[in-house]
């Protein structure tokens, strides 16, 4: 903030506020106009910057907490969308690579005569990698979170059994209970990030 103003806060201002500065020897019109507008930019910055301290300073500590919370939450969710978007399914000769590379979630599958039976289960709170299960066609993965803090976050993300990210099962930003449903065979893992709270966690395989 103090950069900023000593480059702008002693030129002269526009009616609108923006600096106005004294023309160069030898200065186009277009460099005139890109050196003002990069001031009046600095300006602006400086300006906003000053005024969002001062509302910083105005939060109590425990509203203080509560946004860096947020801000963290937010950071790690932007980070894992980010992952998603860099992760490449890699080609592999094997039919159960193929069918990993595209596991797809569904609406619950027709299971009659077929029985859901458990695969896995895990509970905790914060941050967990789960170690590989392996299930058939149809599988499903329930959770429970259970919030205790006033900022609560909770997500489950699936795995190949060699580390590439694939799908998110749930992202959730309250209390709640529930189920996906997935179709594609083979082995996976499951990375469990969760912020202010409890979860429980199952998979379960129809067969």
């Amino acid at each position: 903030m103090t950069a900023n103003r000593s480059l702008t806060s002693k030129l002269p201002r526009s009616a609108h506020g923006a600096p106005r500065a004294p023309r160069v020897a030898g200065e186009t019109e277009l460099a005139l106009a890109a050196r003002l507008f990069a001031l009046d930019v600095l300006s602006r910055i400086d300006r906003g910057a000053d005024r969002l301290e001062i509302w910083w300073k105005a939060q109590i500590p425990r509203t203080r907490v509560g946004l860096v919370v947020i801000a963290l939450i937010l950071g790690a969710s932007f980070l894992n969308v980010v992952e998603m978007r860099i992760a490449q399914p890699q080609s592999s000769v094997t039919s159960s690579a193929v069918a990993q590379s595209a596991v797809m979630n569904e609406v619950a599958p027709a299971d009659a005569g077929k029985t859901w039976s458990v695969v896995k289960m895990w509970q905790g709170n914060g941050i967990r990698d789960t170690e590989t299960f392996t299930v058939r066609d149809h599988w499903r993965v329930d959770w429970v979170f259970d919030q205790t803090q006033p900022v609560g976050q909770m997500q489950v993300f699936i795995y190949s059994s060699d580390g590439r990210l694939l799908n998110i099962a749930t992202n959730i930003q309250r209390a709640d209970a529930n189920t996906t449903f997935w179709l594609g065979p083979g082995s996976y893992t499951l990375k469990v990030i969760s912020s202010g709270g409890d979860w429980k966690l199952d998979v379960q395989d129809l067969h």
